[in-house]
């Protein structure tokens, strides 16, 4: 190892005196200047002379607009225990007012006064904070207090901005114009019928209809009012949920007559009983309060569920509607209402439900046609069908006819639309048309009584009261074939009469008897001569044999049976 140090002088300790005093021991060597200070005491950092600020004569809200109030009286006290609990009370009365207030033109005017009033106590209050955080760091306070107020203040103003840009000035026109006693959204038309019985209520329900509504029902027009007619596609929910009161009050029946959605289902379910008729349906969604408070949405949902619980919808379909939101719509399915009750199920068969024999009008009959399926798309496809058959049937009970014969005076009408209808059809419906039949004759094919012919002979001939024998489940099968013949499509082309040559393939197939088989079914022929043939066996027998002949070939046949020679 090489050692830097000088050797010491070797020193025999047998030659040492040991009571001579040691001597003294030489002064250290000086340590180094960066030693020398390392063991000095740190001196303190010499403090921020302090600045004082003028004194003002300035008034209180001057002062903090100013910044000349500490940091902790215009953030915490000013700020956070004065400005903003004002500002959440302002932003829920004008929200509340909103949702559930009684005037949307006073909630207007308060919205257009206090947004303002509400802006203006923001600014004062941020930029009162924001000096007096400047101020702070001048006075020798904190930088990070400084820091951290700016930046929540910061975050705060720009949550205003964005409240402003995209929440209030968007729809500023619209306030504008509610303040003025004007919907934007429009109001609904009112409108009772000539006889006073039925109150159509159309469009948008907007606000002031509710009381609208109120008046009418109490005014002399109102005075024999059964129903009122719906097809809205929403609006107010408080205007709506005035009109449900009202009507549930005064008993009226309701009935949707094309798409009521939204409010609309309310006054809907408010009325007893409930008709929902062929082609009509509900929607329901969640309420919107339009003023983008989560807490004021929850509340106004709260409350139309609530309404509707009152309504008696049942909770399943509350929690449905809940779960939709404002901007989609839900459309209920017409058998969960009739499963829950909600509307009276739509007849089976081709009657009708009778007015009172003793104050029965024409009208009457006419709105009782109108809510059949089969008889309104008949209708629909051939205007003036429901006015004949109610005229038939008025005709009917002023004579003192039964209930049976009133309903069976409805058949002379459609035997007058039926030959067109069914050589109208297509292929398709007019195979299912000739099966039922089949089964309609096999049904009437009961032994004669004496003097009598066979009721399916009766069938075949055109005396419809017989149809009035036909087990309940033909019936309503019939019905539902009318309803989809009459709701179909018309054909492309006009029917055209059979030519020589089909005749000929039908009278070395089929046989000649065919043709025109069943042309007379729909005669409307009460008091005609029987047709060929003492029975029904020979009709019911051929028509069996149709299911055996190639496609092409029992089209035509299934054609040239309605069509005479």
């Amino acid at each position: 190892m090489n050692d830097a140090r000088p050797p010491r002088p070797y020193v025999d300790p047998t030659q040492v005196d040991h009571d001579k005093p040691a001597p003294a021991p030489s002064p250290a060597p000086a340590a180094a200047d960066w030693a020398q200070a390392s063991h000095l005491p740190r001196r303190k950092p010499a403090a921020r002379p302090r600045v004082p600020r003028p004194k003002t004569e300035r008034g209180y809200l001057s002062s903090h607009w100013h910044g000349e109030q500490s940091l902790v009286r215009s953030y915490w006290v000013n700020n956070m225990l004065l400005a903003t609990p004002l500002a959440m009370a302002l932003t829920g009365l004008m929200s509340w007012i909103s949702a559930k207030g009684e005037s949307l033109q006073i909630s207007a005017i308060v919205l257009l006064l206090g947004l303002p009033l509400l802006t203006s106590l923001d600014i004062w209050c941020v930029v009162g904070a924001w000096r007096s955080a400047v101020h702070h760091v001048r006075d020798g306070g904190s930088k990070l207090w400084s820091w951290l107020a700016r930046l929540t203040l910061a975050a705060g103003a720009l949550q205003l901005a964005v409240s402003i840009l995209f929440g209030f000035l968007p729809s500023l026109g619209e306030y504008w114009q509610m303040a003025r006693g004007i919907d934007p959204i429009g109001q609904v038309k009112l409108s009772v019928s000539a006889d006073g019985h039925s109150l159509r209520l159309d469009g948008t329900i907007g606000m002031g209809d509710g009381q609208r509504l109120i008046d009418l029902l109490k005014s002399e027009a109102a005075r024999d009012l059964r129903r009122i007619e719906l097809t809205s596609p929403g609006g107010r929910v408080h205007e709506a949920e005035k009109m449900a009161a009202a009507l549930k009050q005064r008993g009226t029946a309701s009935r949707a007559v094309g798409t009521c959605a939204s409010a609309c289902t309310l006054v809907f379910l408010a009325g007893n009983p409930r008709q929902l008729t062929p082609g009509a349906q509900l929607g329901f969604h969640r309420a919107s309060t339009g003023t983008y408070n989560p807490v004021f949405e929850e509340l106004a949902n709260q409350q139309l569920a609530a309404t509707y619980r009152d309504l008696g919808l049942p909770q399943s379909m509350i929690d449905k509607t809940l779960r939709t939101p404002s901007h989609s719509i839900w459309f209920a399915p017409r058998e969960d209402l009739l499963a829950h009750a909600l509307i009276a199920p739509l007849p089976q068969t081709l009657a009708i439900a009778l007015p009172p024999a003793s104050s029965a009008s024409l009208a009457d009959f006419d709105d009782a046609l109108r809510i059949h399926p089969v008889w309104g798309a008949l209708e629909k496809r051939k205007e003036g069908t429901v006015n004949a058959v109610a005229t038939r049937m008025f005709e009917a009970r002023k004579a003192g006819a039964g209930d049976e014969d009133v309903q069976a005076a409805a058949w002379s009408p459609l035997a007058q639309q039926l030959p067109a209808l069914i050589a109208d059809s297509d292929p398709q419906m007019r195979r299912r048309y000739v099966q039922l039949v089949a089964e309609q004759l096999k049904a009437l094919r009961l032994p004669p009584k004496p003097g009598q012919r066979p009721p399916c002979r009766d069938l075949l001939d055109g005396r419809l009261g017989t149809r009035q024998q036909l087990p309940l489940a033909l019936q309503i099968r019939e019905s539902q074939w009318l309803l989809e013949a009459a709701s179909a499509a018309p054909p492309r082309w006009q029917p055209r009469p059979a030519s020589p040559i089909e005749i000929e393939v039908l009278d070395r197939t089929v046989g000649s008897a065919a043709m025109g088989m069943l042309a007379r079914l729909w005669a409307d022929a009460p008091d005609a001569a029987p047709g060929p043939g003492a029975g029904c066996e020979p009709v019911i027998a051929t028509l069996d044999r149709l299911q055996a002949q190639p496609l092409a070939r029992r089209e035509l046949v299934e054609r040239l049976l309605f069509q005479s020679r």
